[in-house]
């Protein structure tokens, strides 16, 4: 390297500035090396788990637990429900007296079409229209208002076309909580059909009425499509919405059989997943970095991202899909760490576990089969990469164990995905009432529809935004907003990420991949790889309407960006281990920052305008 430089400095007239610079770079990059290479020498030792490894997970885990579950919803809401078989049903409530009726509250079911005419009267003979409900699939399992101002002693129900289903009904006073009693309920029905008895199953729950729907006693957002379909694989009810594959609905369904059709109950198992979340990043972390203060930052920075904590209080799909990403690709990174000759088993099981995980995030929704396409990329690294070891230390059948690596890799990561996946579809299958099982021919019909719709959404919606603006954070999703708030109040969740997690994060992953390619650092390999693979098809999408969500499995990646910033920053220079301290104070106070906007609170407007809405593109 020094005649390099001597040649270097000739070739340029005798600079000596270049001569210094190319020697010293040369050096620098030959001790990041050697402290690379002493680094992986050690990782096994420092990966062992400790009392304080506990301690940090506990803690952590405690802690992303009473965040996820606090005022996460109601535990209650009504069970039964009305179902009008055709157009004509319809009941008549009798309030007993003449009564201010300020606002009906109707609670509905799934079924999500057909119309209903409401109508009010003083004397049971002179009736107005009240209103004409239109209903749709965004009033399933969601309180909906009607304000109008009456004074009435009857209301009637008048189904004008049936394919609803009716689980509840509240008349209110303005001002008061209680809703009116209802002293009689009359059904109506046409000539030729029977008396069902059910309609007062329309009044049998009024303790569960709100007077103020809010998130607490309603679906929001994605719910009323993840949540439901849910219910209805439960129920053996045909899917309303079957444009993801169903795992992530399945996941769902424990907490519904758990604790009813409630806010709780479907809210419950994304919850349980969020917080799962923070021992999984904390175990990646330990596995790809050793020490545990790197672990309990990287798991303290998932806690604190706000991305993380929204998704953990919705029934959304994406908080088991980001999981399992991080899963499928910290095996990866671990089978490339096992060496043939101290592990060739061992390697195998974290492929095993890689492409489960695999199959297991592609079954929630397509967009995780990004992934794939990185691990390809870093099993083949890590493939050749044992392989010339093994070659350089004399390790006999080499070639074999190459030939059994790739046999297997097939069944890791083709069989067992497509298996997984293909099992996911038997709750639908069962919902859809077919009797033979899984038909391939269905399931691959199945397929080519969610294409069709997702390459054709083109529908306008105001919180979309393009894949090139997603790093920067220029447009979260704005997932619920508060009504019947005082003045100068406000009311949002909000789907935004801590700052110093997203712009922070993506100046430490670009850095990583400098730094890191210098050092041959497999971590930033993986990180690097797995963030492209997952990042840059969105670039040549069908699918024109996209959202910042879909950004979601990329923040872990830049969590991990930072931990390594951090490490390499401590290792060369001891003061800069004030960096550890700073970057957990700002992201812990970032998140108490943002707190109220991620979890539903009700704040001054004021507040909201002056110290959280940080761009004009900020819209909540």
């Amino acid at each position: 390297m020094y005649m390099l430089a001597r040649r270097t400095g000739c070739a340029a007239g005798g600079a000596p500035e270049r001569t210094f610079y190319i020697m010293a770079l040369s050096s620098t990059i030959g001790k990041d090396r050697e402290r690379e290479r002493n680094r992986r020498m050690d990782l096994s030792t420092e990966r062992k788990w400790t009392r304080a490894d506990a301690l940090w997970i506990a803690l952590l885990t405690l802690a992303a637990a009473l965040t996820a579950f606090w005022d996460l919803g109601s535990r209650a809401a009504p069970q039964t429900y009305w179902k009008p078989a055709s157009a004509g049903e319809g009941f008549i409530a009798d309030l007993g007296t003449v009564r201010q009726v300020d606002r009906v509250n109707l609670y509905e079911g799934p079924g999500a079409r057909g119309k209903t005419k409401i109508e009010w009267s003083a004397d049971g003979q002179n009736w107005s229209l009240y209103a004409e409900v239109e209903h749709k699939h965004n009033r399933v399992f969601t309180w909906k208002s009607e304000n109008i101002s009456v004074k009435a002693r009857y209301m009637r129900f008048t189904t004008l076309s049936a394919g609803y289903t009716l689980y509840e009904a509240a008349f209110f006073t303005a001002g008061q909580t209680a809703p009116l009693a209802v002293a009689n309920v009359t059904e109506i029905r046409p000539p030729a059909a029977g008396a069902s008895g059910r309609v007062r199953n329309v009044f049998d729950e009024q303790q569960f009425a709100p007077y103020r729907p809010d998130y607490r006693n309603s679906m929001y957002f994605d719910e009323i499509y993840h949540g439901r379909t849910a219910y209805e694989f439960l129920q053996r009810m045909e899917p309303y919405e079957n444009t993801h594959p169903p795992l992530g609905k399945v996941l769902l369904q424990p907490g519904i059989q758990w604790f009813g059709m409630t806010p709780f109950g479907w809210r419950f198992m994304a919850a349980i997943g969020g917080t799962l979340m923070i021992p999984l990043m904390y175990a990646a972390a330990k596995g790809m970095f050793g020490r545990t203060r790197y672990a309990a930052l990287a798991a303290f920075l998932l806690l604190a991202e706000g991305f993380r904590l929204v998704h953990s209080r919705i029934t959304n799909v994406d908080i088991f899909g980001v999981s399992f990403t991080i899963i499928m690709y910290y095996a990866m990174f671990r089978y490339g760490e096992a060496s043939w000759r101290h592990g060739f088993g061992r390697g195998l099981g974290w492929l095993a576990l890689s492409g489960l995980a695999f199959g297991c995030a592609a079954a929630v929704k397509w967009n995780y089969l990004y992934g794939g396409a990185g691990l390809a990329v870093l099993f083949f690294a890590a493939l050749l990469r044992h392989f010339r070891a093994a070659r350089t230390e004399g390790l006999r059948k080499a070639w074999q164990k190459t030939a059994v690596t790739l046999l297997c890799a097939v069944v890791f990561f083709v069989a067992v995905p497509v298996s997984v996946y293909a099992a996911s579809y038997i709750p639908f299958v069962k919902a859809t009432q077919a009797d033979d099982g899984i038909n391939v021919r269905d399931l691959w019909q199945y397929q080519k529809n969610m294409y069709r719709y997702h390459s054709g959404v083109s529908e306008e919606h105001p919180y979309s935004s393009k894949w090139y603006t997603w790093p920067l954070m220029l447009r979260p999703v704005w997932y619920y907003g508060g009504q019947d708030l005082a003045p100068g109040e406000a009311q949002s969740i909000v789907a935004i990420g801590n700052p110093l997690i997203w712009w922070g994060g993506l100046a430490a992953l670009l850095a990583s991949w400098w730094l890191g390619w210098r050092m041959r650092d497999r971590a930033v390999l993986t990180i690097a790889v797995m963030y492209l693979s997952f990042y840059i098809p969105w670039a040549v999408a069908p699918r024109d309407i996209t959202f910042l969500y879909h950004y979601f499995p990329m923040v872990p990646l830049l969590i991990l960006s930072i931990v390594w910033i951090v490490r390499r920053q401590e290792e060369l220079h001891g003061r800069w281990r004030r960096l550890y301290a700073l970057t957990a104070a700002g992201a812990g106070v970032l998140f108490i920052w943002f707190y109220p906007v991620l979890t539903g609170m009700t704040i001054s407007r004021e507040w909201v305008n002056l110290a959280l809405r940080w761009l004009p593109s900020w819209s909540f």
